[in-house]
């Protein structure tokens, strides 16, 4: 009898902590959700970036580039496609180099909003992604909302504004911009 009972305390602490706990968010698991998608942008790993998001990912970006501003809104699969796209790009600019692109990865979180129930936080954060010294700089600013479910927190939404600054003949012929060494 006495072993029933404490089997039953052990699943309800298990169940406890699984479904109430399991939902709480602080602002180190915050920046750890950063740091690791730094990690995964210095290793160019865009499925690790796929797997922060959040199925009902919301994320509309603003992107000006050349003096033209285009604006779309993306769910977690679109999201995800034009991170691989990107990442492809990243990698053809980088043969086309003779394999020395490289990229440098900053970012800065100016505001974390733990919600009063720890379910979600709002983050205010830049980033700057450039790759070379001079090829293409990605500047970004961002409000975000991460939610923690089952163990795992993930964006859910983003209001994204980037800025692309470039140097034309890079992108049309990069030899002549990187030489190997």
């Amino acid at each position: 009898m006495f072993k029933w009972i404490l089997l039953a305390v052990a699943a309800c602490l298990g169940a406890w902590y699984y479904l109430i706990d399991g939902r709480k968010l602080d602002e180190q698991m915050v920046r750890n959700f950063y740091q690791q998608q730094e990690h995964a942008t210095y290793s160019r790993d865009p499925e690790a970036l796929c797997a922060q998001y959040a199925k009902k990912l919301v994320a509309t970006q603003e992107t000006r580039m050349s003096g033209q501003t285009t604006s779309v809104t993306l769910d977690q699969k679109q999201a995800c496609d034009k991170l691989r796209e990107t990442f492809q790009f990243f990698e053809q600019a980088g043969e086309k180099a003779g394999g020395i692109l490289t990229i440098e990865y900053a970012y800065e979180l100016h505001q974390i909003d733990i919600a009063p129930d720890r379910k979600s936080a709002t983050v205010q954060f830049s980033s700057v992604l450039k790759m070379g010294e001079a090829f293409m700089q990605f500047t970004t600013t961002s409000t975000e909302r991460l939610e923690r479910s089952m163990r795992e927190v993930q964006l859910a939404r983003a209001d994204v504004k980037t800025r692309v600054a470039w140097t034309p003949g890079a992108l049309l012929n990069p030899e002549k911009y990187f030489r190997a060494q």
